[in-house]
């Protein structure tokens, strides 16, 4: 990627956001600094480019650290399976800590950034940070249900910030998403306009406005099932977004990481460190046996065969030893490799929202040509051959069925087959819909629940003992109660 060579070197360091403010008015340079609170004199300016790329780093950690490898979820979802030790997919009061703490870090950041731009009339600027906080604003809204709004992030003013419900939540995410449509579509801009700042789309403010709609999509669906929902005109209206949504794998919105920067993606750090003696990330059972029930053209692409079967593919049981001889599958160093990136949104999400949405329309044949498109998507992304494409798509399996049940199914388990260490929707499609149908028992040894996982995020402690507003609320049964949209059966 073109981008300066100091903000490579600075990818995902916080200081750049976190003492921003000291330097717009605390000293000229690194060692002119005042003395004098008398002769205060004013420093650099701090400009609407030189903050974006730090909140765009903060934005995909945040958005990405808990669908990584090592917490849980990616067992549960059976991306990955620990060899020889037991899987960790325990959720206590510190799971999850790092979303709440975005009031303090990267939401923060994205606000401050939206409200400095909207006072320098700099409104791209305005208008990508107010996207990049409705992301904030809908991922604690779907993991917490109740939670404070921006009274949270006054600092001292006020320590036991007020709860907004859900719908609350999504309310002010959706208007700041309107916002920005409105501004990128209605203004030009400003004096100062995004370029190589903007690491995840490198200033086209047509796919931030393409970007906004599929989010907007993304989140209508989350709610298909909420209290009160009308479907019909829900269901209307994530199509009327996904009309003017992204259009292609050119749309995809990533952070790119830079193969000369080892460190940088956390996958491939796991990678070298997988308990699987160098041979890298493991696959689970259940993910491995529905791709091979498919005869699906990625596995050459992301996995190594298995020495039980030198032409096929195997997966692991989680936490059990693994028998020489015997070894599964593990991911491509070629594939989960350093420049690997962190996605929020890929293009093939949206059609397969597409997808579920015409299956809640009885509109069978659409439904299945949206979903295929969405397979067909994320193979181009991964450069699978074309002809293999054809194949995959023209098999009898993947006929759509003509009721809303087995439809549904069907086209999340492909979601979930083009999601694999992708973002954290797989974790949300099982929670508001039931699929994929994880067998846990079969999927990992010793698993604290056998039927679900957590269906939302614990309040963190220090937020129950501190804010009598949330311990009002009280600590959920996370494994049993799941958020307001939370609502199918």
């Amino acid at each position: 990627m073109r981008i300066m060579n100091t903000i490579q070197q600075l990818y995902k360091i916080r200081f750049l956001i976190i003492f921003s403010t000291f330097f717009i008015t605390g000293c000229e340079s690194w060692t002119d600094i005042d003395t004098d609170p008398d002769n205060i004199t004013a420093g650099p300016a701090i400009t609407e480019d030189i903050m974006l790329i730090g909140i765009e780093a903060e934005w995909v950690e945040t958005a990405n650290e808990k669908f990584e490898t090592w917490y849980g979820y990616p067992t549960w979802l059976s991306w990955f399976a620990i060899e020889g030790s037991n899987a960790i997919v325990n959720v206590d009061p510190g799971f999850g800590n790092e979303v709440w703490n975005s009031y303090s870090y990267s939401l923060k950041h994205a606000v401050e950034l939206h409200d400095f731009a909207e006072q320098n009339g700099n409104t791209y600027y305005q208008g990508i940070a107010g996207v990049i906080a409705a992301h904030h604003w809908f991922y604690i809204a779907d993991v917490y249900d109740q939670a404070p709004l921006e009274q949270a992030m006054t600092g001292l003013e006020n320590q036991q910030p007020e709860l907004a419900t859900q719908e609350e939540l999504y309310a002010h995410a959706n208007a700041l998403l309107d916002e920005a449509i409105n501004l990128f579509k209605n203004t030009d801009g400003g004096e100062l306009l995004p370029g190589q700042d903007d690491y995840m789309l490198n200033g086209d403010i047509d796919r931030w406005v393409r970007f906004a709609y599929s989010l907007k999509a993304r989140q209508a669906m989350r709610r298909i099932y909420a209290p009160g929902v009308d479907q019909d005109a829900q269901i209307s209206a994530i199509l009327s977004y996904l009309e003017k949504g992204m259009t292609s794998n050119e749309d995809n919105v990533m952070w790119r990481h830079l193969e000369d920067l080892a460190n940088a993606n956390p996958l491939y750090n796991y990678m070298t460190r997988a308990y699987s003696g160098g041979r890298g990330l493991t696959p689970g059972n259940f993910l491995i046996d529905m791709m091979n029930a498919y005869e699906d053209p990625r596995r050459p692409i992301m996995f190594t065969n298995a020495e039980a079967d030198p032409n096929g593919y195997m997966g692991h049981f989680a936490g059990a030893a693994v028998q020489a001889g015997n070894r599964p599958s593990h991911y491509r160093f070629g594939y989960l490799s350093m420049s690997y990136p962190d996605h929020i949104m890929l293009y093939s999400e949206s059609k397969f929202l597409e997808a579920e949405a015409y299956a809640f329309r009885n509109e069978w044949e659409l439904a299945e040509i949206a979903m295929k498109e969405g397979n067909r998507a994320d193979m181009e992304y991964m450069e699978v051959p074309q002809e293999q494409i054809i194949s995959y798509n023209a098999q009898p399996s993947l006929d759509m069925p003509t009721n809303l049940e087995d439809a549904q199914q069907l086209i999340i388990q492909q979601k979930y087959l083009s999601n694999i260490f992708r973002t954290g929707e797989t974790y949300f499609d099982y929670v508001r819909t039931g699929y994929p149908e994880f067998d846990f028992e079969y999927m990992i040894q010793n698993t604290n629940a056998s039927t679900t996982f957590a269906r939302r995020f614990p309040y963190p402690l220090n937020e129950i003992e501190r804010n009598p507003n949330v311990s009002a609320v009280g600590q959920p049964d996370w494994f049993n109660k799941g958020t307001t949209w939370d609502n199918k059966n």
